[in-house]
């Protein structure tokens, strides 16, 4: 590997550190003052949009690796995967944020979404955040696909890909822990069936991603601080541009059928019902959770 992309990762996860220290206090009393309190399952008040502190410090790293590769001679394509990639964080971020923002819960799932339309003709903040998820994956997914079903495909889990997380987002760091299964699998699929725009060096950009859900682990697993939609959404976005970018076509395809699986059952299972009827399931969902109580 080049001296440059040494660089690159060594800033991709060192600079996370930083921010994540220079940005959770005022983050926190931001939030505080917003009235962004919201009870849990649990019946306690925490703090939510927690996942702001991700996607701000992955954008700003992002954006200082982009800016010191581009003073290197590195490729317009690498580039533009990373900030394809903040630029659909940020997005859904705000869509998420909005969703954050609206106290009104009384609508859950499609059917509860879509039964508003067409019951009373109200478009809930939920159906606002689809719609802004959908438009923001078709428009990426065009400077991403080679073809019209490459983009269909690409389109179709940048859309999903961030509901599958707000589907496990139910309990304490769940939807951290799912983050992080998806993107082994897309790192071992991406391994031995890469995609034809696929490199190893563009693992540079999701890294910050990484570290900075890392760092936040403790703060959501210890109940102190929600993702939020906020959150959900963005990790949600990075999981299936990984999938998008560095593993093949038959994989996503795969990860799509599964991902509409997922959307199915939640409409007529609860997942932390069936998480808690499986013993290994529920000792991986509380892992990391013992300080929820204190």
């Amino acid at each position: 590997m080049e001296t440059k992309w040494i660089i690159a990762y060594a800033l991709s996860l060192g600079l996370p550190f930083f921010l994540h220290r220079a940005f959770l206090g005022s983050v926190q009393k931001r939030l505080h003052n917003m009235g962004m309190q919201r009870v849990n399952y649990r019946g306690n008040e925490v703090l939510t949009a927690g996942g702001v502190l991700i996607v701000a410090s992955t954008t700003l790293t992002v954006g200082v690796v982009v800016l010191y590769l581009a003073t290197s001679g590195t490729s317009t394509v690498s580039l533009n995967h990373g900030l394809l990639l903040v630029t659909g964080m940020i997005t859904l971020a705000v869509w998420g944020w909005l969703d954050d923002c609206s106290k009104d819960e009384s609508e859950k799932g499609f059917r509860g979404h879509f039964g508003a339309l067409w019951r009373e003709g109200k478009v809930t903040s939920g159906l606002w955040k689809a719609w802004g998820g959908g438009s923001t994956a078709l428009l990426i997914s065009l400077a991403i696909g080679q073809s019209f079903w490459t983009w269909l495909l690409a389109a179709s889990l940048l859309t999903l890909a961030p509901n599958v997380l707000n589907l496990f987002d139910m309990r304490p760091a769940r939807a951290l822990k799912v983050f992080w299964l998806l993107l082994l699998i897309a790192g071992v699929a991406g391994y031995y069936s890469p995609s034809p725009a696929s490199s190893i060096v563009d693992w540079v950009w999701l890294l910050p991603v990484i570290t900075s859900s890392i760092l936040l682990f403790r703060h959501d697993a210890g109940g102190k601080l929600m993702l939020g939609d906020t959150g959900a959404n963005s990790l949600g976005f990075a999981a299936g541009y990984a999938f998008v970018i560095h593993s093949s076509s038959y994989v996503q395809v795969t990860m799509l059928f599964l991902f509409i699986t997922l959307h199915v059952m939640a409409e007529f299972i609860s997942f932390s019902q069936f998480i808690d009827r499986l013993p290994w399931l529920k000792r991986m969902d509380s892992w990391g959770r013992s300080a929820e109580s204190e």
